[in-house]
């Protein structure tokens, strides 16, 4: 049995994941590591039976662990991964591996010094579309590559997502970084320059809800990437609308990387209610995740992709401060 931890229900993903663990088989949650009551108090019945301790460390401690996935907000992943790898135990840690480059650079030097493995969350890396677009690409049906027009939209998702110190930004730290890491899988190259125009336009927040990322691969294909938080706060989902367009010089390439099998905006309800299994990328990816502790998986992202995703939005901030575009 797969003995898994949760560490930090901070992120909206962290239910979503735990649940996604108990249907695993041969997976067994045997902790959750969570100080704020207020962050579980909605979920008591999926944490029946769960010890939940206050101190990720008195858990790690604790528990005899095979892993942990990592929940927390963005500025805290360093602290947290660091004592992980220490402590020997594989990490899933939630994107983007951290608020800086420099910090990221140093998780990937401590997880190396103890041999411990760091994955990052990149689901997109599991679309069926996505693993044919690449094919298609592959097998030049699409001609040369020339450009990309993506978007990465949600709703904005209040909490400290909107706090820049724990955050390390808004909408292009949020969104970012999935485009820039299915973009690299996808044509096997790296981003070479960053140009980002990012304003505060629909909701009273302290980071940008809005951005518009522009980028130049080192296989000579241009991107534009809307990364903004303008969708519906009612009833759309906060994340799920990474669509590409791909020119080539023999066609056009659609492609709609989350396969949700059913989607139903309701204004009654308030929210977005899915019905998606198979095609849950989430779960697709902790089943990776379990899988690569026996050395089963090769899809995941590990920290140096993690890293190189980071770069590009931390040229895209610096992009906007200086009104240039900026070399990778």
């Amino acid at each position: 049995m797969i003995r898994l931890a949760i560490i930090s229900f901070e992120h909206v993903h962290a239910p979503h994941y735990l649940q996604g663990l108990k249907e695993i088989d041969g997976v067994s949650v045997a902790a959750v590591a969570e100080p704020e009551d207020r962050r579980l108090e909605a979920h008591s019945s999926l944490l029946q039976g769960i010890p939940r301790y206050t101190d990720y460390k008195r858990m790690i401690e604790a528990e005899d662990l095979d892993g942990v996935i990592v929940c927390s907000a963005n500025s805290r992943h360093k602290e947290i991964v660091i004592e992980c790898a220490r402590a020997g135990l594989p990490v899933l840690c939630e994107k983007p591996i951290a608020t800086r480059t420099a910090d990221a650079r140093e998780m990937l030097a401590v997880c190396q010094a103890h041999d411990s493995a760091l994955v990052i969350c990149f689901p997109t890396r599991f679309s069926p579309a996505l693993h044919q677009a690449r094919e298609v690409l592959r097998q030049g049906s699409l001609g040369k590559p020339l450009a990309v027009s993506a978007t990465n939209r949600g709703m904005m998702p209040g909490d400290w997502f909107v706090d820049p110190e724990l955050a390390g930004g808004g909408a292009l730290m949020d969104h970012t970084v999935h485009v820039a890491d299915a973009l690299r899988w996808l044509f096997e190259a790296e981003f070479t320059r960053v140009f980002a125009h990012a304003a505060t336009r629909l909701h009273q927040t302290p980071v940008e809800d809005v951005g518009l990322v522009t980028l130049e691969m080192s296989n000579e294909v241009f991107v534009t990437v809307d990364t903004s938080w303008s969708r519906p706060n009612r009833s759309f989902p906060l994340w799920g609308d990474l669509c590409m367009r791909i020119v080539g010089t023999e066609g056009v390439l659609d492609v709609d990387v989350v396969p949700w099998t059913l989607n139903q905006y309701s204004e009654e309800a308030g929210k977005h209610l899915v019905t998606a299994r198979d095609g849950d990328l989430n779960i697709r990816l902790l089943t990776a995740f379990v899988q690569s502790l026996s050395g089963q998986s090769t899809l995941l992202a590990n920290g140096v992709d993690g890293l190189r995703a980071l770069e590009v939005v931390e040229a895209a901030y610096k992009s906007l401060e200086s009104r240039n575009p900026v070399a990778l």
